[in-house]
C-alpha cells in the first residue's frame, strides 16, 4: 500500500499557538489566512500518525480493528449551535467500521492545545448490548474481572463513562461501576510539557490501544445491538 503523507515524527511546537488562534478567531477568513500552518501543524501530522497506528496495529492484532477514519477540522453546519465553523481539535478512530459513533467499539486518539487523549470505548452502545453486557457479568464475570485488574494495575488509564443514576445492580466492588455503566469507555489523557508530543507519541498510542484490546474483544461480542 503506498501513502501520500511521510511517516509520523511528531507534532509542530506551534500547534498550540495555531489551536489557541483559532480558538479566539473561529472564522473562515482567518483560517483561509493560516492554512499553511493548519496543514503543517495538524492535518498532516495526524494523518500520519493515524496511518501509522492503523497498521502498526494491523500487524500486531491481524483484521481486529480494519478500519480508519480522521476526523475534519470543519463542523457539521447543521450542528454549529452558535459556535464557529471549525473544530479547535482533531481525532481519529480505529475499528471494525472506522466511525466513532456506532454501537460497536472503536479505539480513539484526539488531541487539542493543551493534551492529547488516547482511548477505547462505545459512544453509541445500545440498550440490548448493555443487557448482555450485564447478563454476562451476572454468569460469568472472572473473564472480565481478569481484563479490569489488569487494565486497574497500570495506573495511568481512567473510565470516561456516566454512569445510571438508579444503580442496575451490585455485582461488587471491582465491576461495580462497570456494571451500572451507560456507556464503557477508557483511555489516557496527557498534558503537554509544555510542548506537544514527538515521535515517541506512536509508540504512546500503540501502548494504550493494546492494553485495551482484551477490553474491546469483549466488547466486540456484545454484537451491534
Amino acid at each position: 500500500m503506498t501513502r501520500d503523507i511521510p511517516p509520523f515524527e511528531g507534532f509542530p511546537k506551534d500547534l498550540p499557538d495555531f489551536l489557541w488562534g483559532l480558538a479566539l478567531n473561529n472564522e473562515r477568513t482567518w483560517f483561509n489566512d493560516h492554512r499553511e500552518e493548519y496543514q503543517r501543524c495538524l492535518h498532516v501530522p495526524i494523518h500520519a500518525l493515524a496511518e501509522d497506528v492503523r497498521a502498526a496495529m494491523e500487524e500486531r492484532f491481524p483484521g481486529q480493528a480494519p478500519a480508519l477514519h480522521v476526523s475534519r477540522i470543519w463542523r457539521d453546519a447543521r450542528r454549529l449551535f452558535g459556535r464557529g465553523p471549525f473544530k479547535e481539535h482533531m481525532w481519529f478512530s480505529l475499528g471494525v467500521s472506522g466511525e466513532i459513533y456506532t454501537p460497536t467499539p472503536q479505539f480513539w486518539f484526539g488531541i487539542d492545545a493543551k493534551s492529547w487523549e488516547a482511548g477505547m470505548g462505545t459512544w453509541n452502545i445500545s440498550a440490548s448490548q448493555l443487557e448482555l453486557w450485564r447478563k454476562r457479568i451476572d454468569t460469568a464475570p472472572r473473564r472480565l474481572e481478569t481484563i479490569v485488574k489488569k487494565l486497574n494495575s497500570r495506573g495511568d488509564l481512567h473510565p470516561y463513562w456516566q454512569l445510571y443514576k438508579r444503580p442496575k445492580g451490585d455485582p461488587g466492588p471491582l465491576l461495580y461501576d462497570w456494571y451500572n455503566a451507560r456507556t464503557i469507555e477508557m483511555g489516557k489523557t496527557v498534558w503537554f510539557e509544555p510542548d506537544p508530543p514527538g515521535k515517541e507519541l506512536l509508540d504512546q498510542v500503540l501502548d494504550v490501544f493494546s492494553a485495551l484490546m482484551p477490553l474491546y474483544r469483549y466488547l466486540l461480542e456484545l454484537g451491534d445491538g
